[in-house]
């Protein structure tokens, strides 16, 4: 009927876009999988890319009332700049996504004298402990029920991972629930 195109059209669109994403983050994995060596690295101030990434999702943040705290302080490094835009960027919209209404997001860039530390902290809903290890597989989306209210392909922290591993970095997570 007529009046059902808009809905159909607009659930054809919704679910075109997620598979667009899902392409792009399977390629983007591809690349980090295969280019581990071949990708160029330059000298990188982490902290401009984490404000750069907050700038970003401060809309997102701002829809669902999110205070996104930034703390950065100049740390250089020698990586792919895409590569730790799109790690940085992954974890701080899970941090929102995942986030309750009213929340914060804190996101910190730190020099140390061995090493550089990213570090992205939320009030959200938390994993639970049996699931945390899981969270960086491919495909994996922690609860079935709260995965289909939030938009997403369970690739996000797969590429934060390989894209740790391309720059011989570690990943840890912290969660309560």
């Amino acid at each position: 009927k007529a009046e059902d195109v808009p809905r159909f059209a607009h659930n054809i669109y919704d679910e075109a876009q997620r598979l667009i994403s899902m392409v792009q983050d399977i390629i983007q994995l591809s690349r980090l999988d295969e280019a581990q060596e071949t990708m160029e690295k330059t000298e990188v101030n982490v902290a401009l890319i984490a404000e750069t990434v907050a700038k970003r999702l401060e809309g997102q943040a701002a829809q669902r009332n999110i205070v996104f705290h930034i703390e950065t302080e100049s740390a250089v490094l020698s990586g792919v700049p895409h590569v730790l835009e799109e790690m940085i960027y992954n974890l701080c919209d899970n941090a929102i996504r995942y986030n309750k209404d009213n929340g914060s997001v804190t996101l910190k860039v730190q020099k140390h004298p061995d090493d550089i530390t990213v570090t992205v902290a939320d009030t959200g809903i938390g994993i639970p402990y049996g699931e945390q290890e899981r969270v960086f597989e491919r495909f994996y989306r922690v609860s079935r029920s709260r995965s289909k209210e939030i938009d997403g392909t369970g690739l996000g922290l797969s590429i934060v991972k390989h894209g740790a591993l391309l720059h011989q970095a570690t990943v840890k997570m912290e969660s309560e629930r």
